[in-house]
C-alpha cells in the first residue's frame, strides 16, 4: 500500500470511529474565563512585533497573521520537556528564531493563545486527543472567536494552518463534525486555497488523518490568560459514555510500559482526580470575562 493510499485509509477509518461517536457528553455549563488586560500583554506588544504583524482587519484575519508568523519562527520539537515557564514571555525568550531551540504544540498554541489575548481577540489552547489508550501522541491547538463570523475557528501554529470545509474556516468541534460524515474538509497551509477542498483534502491527506486521530475529545484551560494562573483547571469535552478517568490511567499505564518511565505518580493522580465535563456550550460565543 502506497503511503498515500495508507493515509486515505487512516482517514476513513479514523473518520468511522468519529461517526459512531458523535453525540456528546452533556457535561457542566462551564464559562471559560478570557483575560485581556495583564501587564505581561503590554511587554508583549513592546517585545514583539505582535500588532503590526496582525494588521487591520477581522479577528480571524489578524490572528491567522500572527499564527504563521509564529509557525516558522518555533522549532519544533516533539520531546521538549516543558521546563521553561508556560508563558509567552519565558517561552519566545528562549526559543524564538532560534533554530537549535525547539518546544512542542502545547507552548506553541500557548505562545499564539497570548498573543491573540494581547490584542483583544479571545482565544484558549485546546488539546486534541485521541480515542485510543494505546496512543503516545496527542496535539494541541488554539482557537478564537471571530466576532465577526460569530463563531469558534481553530489555528495551528504548529503548521501555520487553519481548517476548511471549502466555504468557512472551522472550529475544532465542526472538524470532528466534517470528519464523522467524511465531509471534504482540510487543512490549509499557507499560500493554499480552499477553492477546490477536495483537491485540497488529498494533497494534505497526511495532516488530516493525523487531525482526524486527535479530535475524539478535547481539553481547554478554565482560564486563558498569561501563563496558567493558580485556579485554572483543565475541562473536557467527551462523547457521551466515554470513561475518561478509565481511559487516562491505562493512556499512563501505557506510557509506562512503552517509555519506560515512572508514572506512578500521575496514575495515582488520575485515579483520584474529579474530571471537570463541559458541555458543548464551549463553541457559543464567549461568556465570562475578567
Amino acid at each position: 500500500m502506497k503511503q498515500k493510499e495508507l493515509y486515505t485509509y487512516l482517514l476513513d477509518i479514523l473518520s468511522g470511529g468519529l461517526f459512531n461517536a458523535q453525540k456528546l457528553a452533556v457535561g457542566e455549563p462551564i464559562n471559560i474565563e478570557y483575560v485581556f488586560d495583564c501587564p505581561e500583554f503590554q511587554k508583549l506588544r513592546e517585545q514583539y512585533p505582535i500588532e503590526r504583524v496582525a494588521g487591520k482587519g477581522g479577528d480571524f484575519e489578524r490572528a491567522l497573521r500572527l499564527c504563521r508568523w509564529l509557525a516558522p519562527r518555533l522549532k519544533h520539537k516533539s520531546d521538549y520537556d516543558n521546563h521553561v515557564p508556560c508563558n509567552s514571555l519565558d517561552l519566545l525568550d528562549y526559543c524564538f528564531e532560534k533554530p537549535d531551540v525547539g518546544i512542542n504544540c502545547l507552548n506553541k498554541a500557548k505562545i499564539l493563545a497570548e498573543c491573540c489575548l494581547a490584542l483583544g481577540i479571545y482565544a484558549r489552547r485546546c488539546g486534541e486527543m485521541p480515542c485510543s489508550p494505546y496512543d503516545g501522541d496527542n496535539h494541541v491547538v488554539t482557537e478564537i472567536y471571530d466576532r465577526k463570523r460569530e463563531k469558534w475557528i481553530v489555528l495551528d501554529p504548529t503548521w501555520g494552518s487553519y481548517f476548511s470545509d471549502g466555504v468557512q474556516p472551522l472550529s475544532c468541534l465542526e472538524l470532528r463534525q466534517a470528519f464523522a460524515e467524511r465531509t471534504p474538509v482540510s487543512a490549509v497551509l499557507n499560500r493554499q486555497n480552499p477553492v477546490n477542498i477536495g483537491e485540497l483534502q488529498e494533497r494534505n491527506i497526511g495532516l488530516n488523518w493525523y487531525y482526524a486521530k486527535n479530535s475524539y475529545y478535547f481539553s481547554f484551560d478554565s482560564v486563558s490568560t498569561f501563563g496558567e494562573p493558580e485556579g485554572s483547571v483543565f475541562v473536557y469535552v467527551v462523547p457521551e459514555g466515554f470513561d475518561l478517568r478509565r481511559q487516562q490511567i491505562k493512556n499512563l499505564e501505557y506510557r509506562k510500559t512503552i517509555y519506560d518511565a515512572d508514572m506512578e505518580k500521575q496514575i495515582a493522580k488520575a485515579k483520584a482526580r474529579t474530571f471537570r465535563i463541559a458541555s458543548a456550550a464551549l463553541w457559543d460565543c464567549p461568556v465570562s470575562e475578567k
